[in-house]
C-alpha cells in the first residue's frame, strides 16, 4: 500500500502543474498577456498593448520530480499523450536512479482562471482575476528513504543499516483566489519610465496536507521491521472529507480556512521614442510606444492559508518507535493511518492543535526583455524561491531565455529554460488571435530524454487592442460595427 501510494503521488506529480511555480513562458512576458502579465509583474498591466483583457479560461498543469522516470527508450514522439500507448512489458513502468543516490524533490501545480479582466487606462491599469489553484512541493527526502518507498522495505541492500533524514519538508494545498491588481506609472522623463503594480489576492483554502521532519533516524531490520530511534516534526491535514470513510462531504461549505497574499512588482522602460503617454479621451485611442528593454522585479504569492476546518495538526519531539509488523500496515483511510502512527510513536490520537497554516508558494523573480527593431523580442527571467512561513511550499528554480515572434494576430514563442539548476528544457507557444496554446517542456513529449514531468497551457481571452476604435456603423459592413485604425504602431 505504502508503495503503490507513492507511486501514485509521483505520477500526480509528472501529471499536474501549478501555473506561478511554472510561470508560462510562452504567455506572461508577452505584451499581448494582458490579465496573465500579473503572474511575473503586476507592473507589467501598463505597457500591455490591450487597453481592455478578458480571459474567458486559462488553464495551466505542471509537474516533475528528480528521481522517478519513465525510461526513453520506452517513449516514441508524443506517445505519452496518447491514451493507447504501450510501454512494453516492464513493470513496473516508472523507474528509479538510486544509483545516482540524489534527494528526491518534486513539484507540482495547477490553476484554472476563471473570467476575468485587465483595463488600461494611459497610466493607470486595473485588473481582477478569480482563479482556483494546487501546488506541492516535496523536499529533502533522502535516496535511501525513497528507495524503501518505492521498493517496500523488503529491499535488502540497505537492511540492518543506519539511515538519517534531515530537513525533509512535503507541502500541498488546493485554494481559490481572487485578486485585485492596480498599475501605474510614477515616473517617466524623456525615454524612460517607470512602473509599480501590485495584486492584493484574498485566498479561500479548499484542501492542504504537511509532513515536515527537521531530524529523524531509523533502522529497517528485515522485511517485516522498522526501528526508529528518533523522531522530530509535525504533520497536519485539513481536507473536505470524512476521515473514518474517505467520502467528500459538503459539511464545511466551499472553504476550510481563509487567508491573504500580495504580489508586488516595479518595472523600468528604456523607450524608443520618448515615453509613449499621450492624452486621449477615450481607451482605445490610447497609442502603445515601442520600448528598446525593460527591467522587472517582483515579489510573488507572498501570503499564507489558515485551516482550521476539519483540521488537525501533530507534533512529536524525538518521538520512538519498534514495530514489528510494519510491512503489514496498510490503513484504508486518514483516520486509521493517524490512529495507529500515533499510537506506535507513543502520541495521543487527539490531535495538538485543530489549526494550521500553510505558506504560498513564494518567489522572487527578475525579468529582463529586449526588443530590437521589428516583430523579435528577446526576454530572459530568472524565478527564485523565498519562502518565508515554516510550513511554506517551496517552488523550483527556473533561469528562462524566451524568443518571441509578436503580432497582433499571431504569436510564437521558444522558451528555453533550466529547472532546479539541472535540467535544461525547451518548449514552444503560439497564438492564433485570441487562442494561446503552449508548454516550457517540449522536449519531455520528443521520446528523445527520459521522461521526469511536464507541463501544458492554454488560454483564451476576448481583447481589444490599443490605436482601434468603434467608429459608427458602415454602409459598406451593411449596419455591422467596424474598427478603424488610430495609427496603431505595432
Amino acid at each position: 500500500m505504502r508503495r503503490l501510494i507513492f507511486i501514485f503521488l509521483t505520477i500526480f506529480c509528472i501529471a499536474e502543474k501549478q501555473a506561478d511555480s511554472q510561470q508560462l513562458w510562452g504567455v506572461v512576458n508577452s505584451n499581448y498577456a494582458g490579465i496573465n502579465a500579473t503572474m511575473i509583474n503586476p507592473s507589467r498591466m501598463v505597457d500591455s498593448k490591450w487597453w481592455l483583457d478578458i480571459n474567458i479560461l486559462t488553464f495551466d498543469a505542471f509537474g516533475e520530480n528528480n528521481s522517478l522516470f519513465l525510461p526513453k527508450e520506452e517513449l516514441f514522439f508524443l506517445e505519452i499523450l496518447s491514451p493507447a500507448a504501450d510501454y512494453g512489458d516492464q513493470n513496473p513502468v516508472l523507474l528509479d536512479n538510486y544509483g545516482k543516490q540524489r534527494t528526491f524533490k518534486a513539484n507540482f501545480n495547477t490553476r484554472i482562471e476563471f473570467p476575468s479582466i485587465m483595463l488600461n487606462l494611459g497610466e493607470n491599469a486595473f485588473g481582477f482575476q478569480w482563479s482556483v489553484r494546487g501546488a506541492g512541493s516535496v523536499r529533502g527526502v533522502e535516496y535511501h528513504t525513497s528507495k524503501f518507498m518505492y521498493e517496500g522495505i523488503d529491499f535488502d541492500p540497505q537492511q540492518d543499516q543506519y539511515f538519517e533524514l534531515r530537513n525533509m519538508k512535503t507541502s500541498a494545498l488546493a485554494w481559490a483566489e481572487y485578486s485585485l491588481s492596480y498599475a501605474r506609472v510614477f515616473n517617466q522623463f524623456l525615454d524612460s519610465r517607470w512602473a509599480f503594480g501590485a495584486s492584493l489576492k484574498k485566498l479561500q483554502g479548499l484542501g492542504g496536507a504537511f509532513f515536515n521532519v527537521p531530524y529523524a533516524n531509523y533502522i529497517v531490520y528485515d522485511d517485516s521491521t522498522l526501528a526508529v530511534e528518533e523522531l522530530s516534526g509535525d504533520f497536519a491535514y485539513s481536507m473536505p472529507i470524512d476521515y473514518g470513510s474517505s467520502d467528500y462531504t459538503s459539511q464545511y461549505g466551499t472553504s476550510l480556512g481563509n487567508g491573504w497574499a500580495v504580489d508586488l512588482g516595479i518595472n523600468y522602460q528604456k523607450m524608443r521614442d520618448g515615453n509613449g503617454l499621450v492624452k486621449f479621451q477615450m481607451p482605445c485611442e490610447q497609442k502603445w510606444s515601442s520600448y528598446k528593454y525593460k527591467i522587472g522585479v517582483s515579489i510573488l504569492d507572498l501570503g499564507a492559508i489558515r485551516m482550521k476546518d476539519n483540521a488537525a495538526s501533530y507534533h512529536f519531539d524525538q518521538a520512538q518507535t519498534y514495530w514489528p509488523g510494519f510491512d503489514r500496515f496498510d490503513p484504508q483511510s486518514i483516520e486509521a493511518f493517524s490512529t495507529e502512527f500515533n499510537s506506535r510513536f507513543g502520541h495521543s490520537i487527539a490531535p495538538d492543535a485543530e489549526r494550521f497554516s500553510i505558506g504560498l508558494p513564494t518567489v522572487a523573480s527578475v525579468q529582463v526583455d529586449i526588443h530590437p527593431s521589428g516583430y523579435w523580442f528577446f526576454n530572459t527571467s530568472l524565478v527564485y524561491p523565498t519562502p518565508i512561513f515554516r510550513n511554506s511550499i517551496v517552488a523550483p528554480t527556473q533561469l528562462s531565455f524566451t524568443p518571441r515572434y509578436e503580432k497582433r494576430r499571431f504569436e510564437i514563442a521558444f522558451p528555453l529554460s533550466v529547472y532546479e539548476w539541472s535540467r535544461l528544457r525547451f518548449g514552444v507557444a503560439a497564438r492564433f488571435l485570441n487562442i494561446t496554446v503552449g508548454t516550457d517542456y517540449f522536449s519531455s513529449w520528443t521520446g528523445w530524454f527520459d521522461f521526469y514531468g511536464s507541463d501544458i497551457y492554454f488560454s483564451w481571452k476576448k481583447s481589444f487592442a490599443k490605436g482601434s476604435c468603434k467608429h459608427g456603423r458602415s454602409e459598406f459592413h451593411k449596419g455591422k460595427r467596424f474598427y478603424k485604425n488610430a495609427c496603431p504602431d505595432f
